[in-house]
């Protein structure tokens, strides 16, 4: 009968670890640990975040500190003459800007081979234009020079 009972006995002190160990409290027990976890890891990194803010700005400020003490004070601007005022005058004259004069001719109209507005005759006779008598016929056409693709030419 000792036996019986040592061995009931053993058997419900491993159901009760079995049952608590692995049930639906151990779920939650997780999840509140995941979550302090997490905060605490929040919590750390906002805390060296804000030591490494604070390291490069100390030693930001040392080197502009270093940098202010090497460069040399700038020197003061020269005084102005103090100009002498008349009485009854309201203020310096100042003069006018000069104004920016236009060319009396377009230069485009003026360059060499250009043509005068209103001068059809030599338009007509310019070289390079188109005759009035000039042949109209397709092969007339293609004779003038550079009109036309010569055959045998070497070209690519």
């Amino acid at each position: 009968m000792n036996k019986k009972i040592l061995l009931l006995g053993t058997v419900a002190v491993a159901a009760y670890f079995t049952l608590t160990g692995f049930g639906p409290k151990q779920d939650a027990q997780k999840a509140e640990i995941a979550q302090m976890v997490t905060t605490k890891l929040n919590d750390l990194r906002a805390q060296k975040d804000q030591e490494c803010i604070d390291r490069v700005t100390a030693e930001a400020k040392t080197r502009y500190d270093a940098f202010v003490a090497a460069t040399p004070a700038p020197a003061a601007p020269a005084a102005a003459p103090k100009k002498m005022v008349k009485k009854g005058s309201k203020g310096p004259k100042v003069d006018p800007l000069p104004q920016p004069s236009k060319p009396a001719t377009d230069p485009q109209k003026t360059r060499g081979g250009a043509v005068q507005e209103g001068n059809a005759e030599q338009q007509k006779t310019r070289g390079g234009a188109v005759q009035e008598n000039a042949p109209k016929t397709p092969e007339q056409q293609k004779k003038r020079g550079g009109a036309a693709k010569v055959e045998g030419g070497g070209g690519n």
